[in-house]
């Protein structure tokens, strides 16, 4: 009875012995199948795979991603163009020097730390993004801070070139001092972009010749905002006035940025924004200065997330320059009364009159100036709560404040009376009040004149 006792428990045993070796070669081909597909699916997401990669970096995206390639002749017909007014941002330029000295002593501790992740095993980049982070070094002279770069020269050249090839009836070769007016702020990068813009509009020949007038101090037509009491105190030195921006960065999107940051990097405890931020500079900055080659600190972010941070800038720069406080743009009536007076002298034939004026000034001008012609107005304001309603917004400084923005005015005089038509990245805009592009002088006087001839930035800067 023992033997056969034991003989049926032998055979059970036997027959479980069997059955779990099958589970067991399963699970490990099961769990050997999900290793493979995850390795496949890191690498499909390295970012040096990327072919078109995400390039909109607020006030610091390339003008490269804006530029209007097409420089064919575009005078109406039966008009003549008349007289052409620019107001530039600078190209594309270094960091400060306080930011340089962080991104060159802080960037190589978080790098290391990366990589130190990576081959423990944690975060979720891929070996080739790995190995580009590994080999990047900082490269720029912290004491060339907020100095045009190559790139920048090359943007401002290029809208110099097109915009000629565009009017070159009136924007005509050789260069004649006298019909020309170039003025720009007191900074190395408004300097050297206003002689890019030159040589790109009249020919190395003739840079020479070009007689570039800085500003006065103050400088009440190109910096304004810097002689406004009312808006240096109200707006800019008040942390109330980017309250929306301080909400925006409590938020649950803004929040879960930073943990998709922190969790791609392989680290344990969330990442701070000063550290995230430093390492979105870098990527900006890389992209700027090289707009076709891969950034590896790009790798560092996914595209949401890189959306993220370009609409807390976009909130910044709403209410710091843009529509979020009237004194914003209403003290940017000096440039807007500068162009319309001028326009107004061409058509009363009150000599003399130059061809063209070109001011080279900053994205905090040129927003101002922007939201003072009514531009880019949404139908409600940006605000820390509404980022998916305002996906496809107007107020988005990727497209109109990046380096190299502009907003230009041309008149022409046509058949039946004198007409305006404004630029925008060398594209043209409809203003408001205008029923086309091509816009009447009376309709643009309509529109414009009372903040011309009421201009008053003392009263208006007044505390």
């Amino acid at each position: 009875m023992s033997k056969l006792f034991n003989l049926i428990l032998l055979t059970l045993f036997l027959i479980l012995f069997v059955q779990a070796g099958k589970h067991s070669k399963k699970s490990h081909e099961k769990g050997k199948s999900k290793t493979l597909i995850n390795k496949k699916q890191n690498q499909a997401d390295c970012y040096d795979d990327v072919d078109s990669p995400y390039v909109f970096f607020g006030t610091k995206t390339s003008y490269r991603w804006n530029r209007n390639k097409n420089d064919d002749e575009v005078t109406p017909p039966g008009c003549v163009a008349q007289q052409f007014w620019l107001l530039a941002r600078h190209g594309s330029r270094n960091p400060t020097t306080k930011d340089m000295i962080k991104l060159k002593s802080v960037l190589p501790l978080i790098q290391r730390e990366i990589v130190s992740n990576y081959k423990a095993g944690r975060g979720s980049l891929c070996k080739d993004d790995i190995k580009n982070l590994e080999k990047w070094k900082f490269h720029a002279d912290v004491d060339d801070g907020e100095l045009l770069v190559k790139e920048g020269f090359k943007e401002l050249k290029g809208i110099g070139d097109r915009f000629q090839h565009r009017f070159r009836t009136l924007l005509t070769r050789p260069f004649v001092n006298s019909s020309y007016i170039f003025q720009h702020t007191d900074t190395e990068r408004t300097n050297a972009s206003a002689r890019a813009f030159a040589k790109g509009m009249f020919g190395k020949k003739n840079i020479g010749d070009v007689f570039f007038q800085k500003s006065s101090t103050p400088d009440t037509l190109l910096r304004f905002d810097e002689v406004c009491d009312k808006w240096k105190k109200k707006v800019h030195a008040n942390s109330d006035a980017l309250i929306e921006r301080t909400l925006f960065e409590e938020s649950d999107d803004f929040l879960s940025m930073l943990q998709s940051v922190t969790h791609r990097l392989g680290f344990f405890s969330t990442l701070n924004f000063s550290d995230i931020n430093l390492m979105y500079n870098m990527c900006l900055f890389n992209k700027a200065w090289h707009p076709k080659k891969l950034s590896p600190w790009c790798a560092v972010f996914s595209k949401d997330d890189l959306k993220i941070l370009e609409y807390r800038e976009d909130l910044e720069f709403y209410y710091e320059n843009g529509y979020g406080f009237p004194v914003n743009y209403e003290q940017a009536c000096v440039p807007l009364k500068d162009v319309h007076d001028s326009f107004r002298r061409v058509v009363d034939n009150i000599s003399p009159n130059p061809k063209g004026k070109f001011y080279f000034t900053h994205t905090g001008t040129v927003l101002k100036v922007m939201a003072r012609f009514g531009l880019f107005k949404d139908a409600i304001p940006v605000k820390h709560s509404n980022r998916e309603l305002m996906k496809h917004r107007e107020w988005r400084t990727s497209l109109i404040s990046s380096f190299g923005t502009h907003l230009a005015l041309v008149l022409f005089n046509c058949t039946d009376g004198h007409y305006v038509t404004a630029y925008v990245q060398e594209r043209p805009i409809k203003l408001p009040g205008c029923t086309n592009e091509l816009c009447k002088f009376s309709d643009f006087t309509a529109q414009y004149e009372l903040f011309a001839t009421s201009c008053d930035v003392e009263g208006t800067c007044r505390i």
